[in-house]
């Protein structure tokens, strides 16, 4: 055989054996442990989401899932492991609408491409955040609440998980559409800004699903407005913004993601399993009781087109309220 056609040879094997990787790996996946790192503590939003699909995936495909929990950067922290990590699959994180749109578009000097860096999977939830009160503030409802902020001498302390937070964008977006005045002091996560305002510290924040619905029910704080397009089932007493005369409908997502570049049958494997999980009724009941909404489950292209329209929509938002960090 000539030199030349041993190269010729040797290229369509090398071109033969990429082709076949990606069926290769899909039909072995998954052969070892699978981590999920999630931007939120435990007991936050995306630790729910990351701990029942886990212990779910885990029982189902008989190896370990992992939950890391990596608060911080208003989830880039997380999102910069997952984006690093190889993308084979089995490290994913959980995605949300401030970490992959809000904080992204905000700040651009992360670690990161929000739009280039990550593999949607599936979409797990879409609701909205809350607007929450200490029970020392004399409001029920956004009417109240209003009035409440415009009385004081000075503009209130409100709080949310940090600068470039869904938290923070629907109070800077809030104070765009009512003329009142807040100012904005960011935590690290959805957990210390609970302990703070149920100890009285924070009288104002806007807080998760999860955290609200917890300490609404002891009475420890009372939330005022929701967010997003429909009310949760799990507050449905809490009426949405639109309900309450304020045109302030943007929802939120959750969602799993991996890194750039994985391959298709491993996404579609991932996707399909994590469907079948999220459409259980022990699950939807797990997700009403500590989110307040059911899951939400798409396909992998469903859930990229969602992230690009909530890019553009956030992007107004931003533009139009002209919010810094």
């Amino acid at each position: 055989m000539t030199t030349k056609r041993r190269a010729v040879l040797g290229a369509m094997l090398a071109g033969l054996s990429v082709a076949i990787a990606p069926a290769a790996s899909a039909q072995d996946f998954p052969s070892k442990a699978i981590k999920i790192i999630s931007g939120s503590a435990a007991g936050g939003p995306t630790d729910i989401v990351a701990r029942v699909i886990g212990e779910r995936l885990s029982t189902n495909w008989k190896v370990p899932v992992v939950v890391e929990n990596k608060p911080g950067g208003t989830g880039a922290v997380a999102m910069d492991l997952v984006a690093k990590a190889p993308p084979d699959g089995y490290t994913l994180g959980v995605a949300f609408t401030a970490s992959n749109v809000i904080h992204p578009l905000l700040n651009d000097k992360l670690p990161f491409n929000a739009q280039k860096d990550f593999t949607p999977i599936v979409r797990a939830t879409y609701a909205g955040n809350l607007f929450v009160v200490h029970p020392s503030v004399p409001a029920t409802n956004m009417k109240e609440f209003i009035a409440y902020v415009k009385a004081q001498p000075k503009p209130p302390n409100y709080g949310s998980w940090g600068n470039g937070s869904g938290g923070h964008l629907s109070g800077e977006h809030l104070k765009m559409l009512t003329g009142i005045d807040m100012v904005h002091v960011p935590y690290r996560s959805t957990s210390a800004l609970t302990v703070d305002m149920v100890g009285g510290h924070m009288l104002i924040g806007v807080l998760d699903a999860a955290n609200t619905i917890a300490q609404s029910k002891t009475g420890k704080l009372r939330a005022v407005g929701m967010t997003g397009p429909s009310r949760l089932i799990g507050l449905p007493d809490v009426p949405t913004m639109p309900e309450q005369g304020i045109p302030f409908s943007i929802g939120i997502f959750t969602g799993i993601v991996g890194p750039a570049n994985m391959p298709r049958a491993v996404v579609d494997k991932l996707n399909a399993e994590i469907v079948k999980i999220l459409n259980e009724p022990g699950t939807r009941e797990k997700f009403v009781t500590a989110l307040g909404s059911p899951p939400a489950p798409t396909t992998p292209d469903e859930f990229d087109r969602i992230i690009r329209a909530e890019w553009d929509t956030w992007k107004r938002v931003i533009t139009e309220g002209k919010i810094t960090l």
